[in-house]
């Protein structure tokens, strides 16, 4: 499986503090990260799904076909 790199993300103060509320519910993921790597992976799914982008193979970003389902 191919590294994660780190991404830098600038949100309001109140959606943090929602983040943090959905974290502490531990149904969206686990911690902060965890909660908006769900929300985000959810958005991209979402977009494909609906033609809004293309989807991409996972393997040209060093990942095999399963990893892609764990997402």
């Amino acid at each position: 499986m191919a590294a994660n790199p780190v991404v830098t993300l600038r949100l309001r103060p109140i959606i943090i503090a929602y983040i943090n509320d959905l974290a502490r519910v531990g149904s969206y993921g686990k911690g902060r990260s965890g909660v908006i790597r769900r929300f985000v992976e959810n958005g991209v799914t979402h977009a494909v799904e609906r033609g809004v982008i293309g989807k991409r193979d996972a393997t040209e970003f060093g990942e095999s076909p399963e990893d892609e389902d764990d997402a």
